[in-house]
């Protein structure tokens, strides 16, 4: 899919033609220059990732915004649609609030919204266009970044769809003063 978008850059495809541990230490330089050397910011707070467990030397979050399977180590696999978006997930949480902010741009918009989660908080942020949703979970201190992903398939794009519809109406109820059956939460 073309980027429109003035701020998201370009996908960075692996080259198959070329040694897979050189793209993995690309990515790596990206992630750690990213998340572990600076760190976004969301709603004031910084945003943090999980380092542990270290698997194959890298943190735990590195394999999972790249790998399909990365809880079974053995048979780790790369997700190349992960891998060619990583340098993405910082981008969209800083520039959520992207509407119409580039003359040249057609994006609609991130959708955000929140969910409950345990005893947490959880921001979805779903570029549409792009078919990429980034999720972090607010935290007293900081947020913490919980995964990131394109949406492959149809029906998950709708799944979230229906998910940031609820939100909306449950919202917009709230504001009217009428009753939803969608639980309250709290969003942009």
């Amino acid at each position: 899919m073309e980027q429109n978008n003035c701020w998201l850059p370009s996908l960075n495809p692996y080259d198959f033609d070329t040694d897979y541990k050189q793209y993995e230490a690309s990515l790596y330089k990206k992630y750690r220059d990213d998340f572990i050397n600076s760190h976004p910011l969301f709603d004031g707070k910084i945003v943090k990732v999980r380092f542990l467990p270290i698997i194959d030397g890298y943190e735990e979050s590195f394999i999972h915004f790249t790998c399909k399977n990365y809880e079974n180590v053995k048979d780790r696999e790369p997700d190349f649609k992960r891998c060619e978006r990583l340098h993405w997930i910082r981008k969209v949480i800083e520039n959520y609030l992207c509407k119409n902010s580039c003359s040249n741009s057609d994006c609609d918009g991130i959708k955000i919204w929140e969910e409950p989660w345990k005893m947490y908080s959880r921001v979805h942020f779903l570029f549409e266009e792009e078919r990429y949703l980034v999720i972090i979970e607010k935290r007293a201190d900081y947020n913490l970044l919980i995964t990131a992903y394109y949406l492959e398939y149809d029906n998950a794009l709708k799944k979230q769809l229906k998910h940031y519809n609820q939100f909306k109406k449950a919202k917009d109820a709230s504001v009217t003063g009428t009753s939803s059956e969608t639980p309250s939460t709290t969003g942009r």
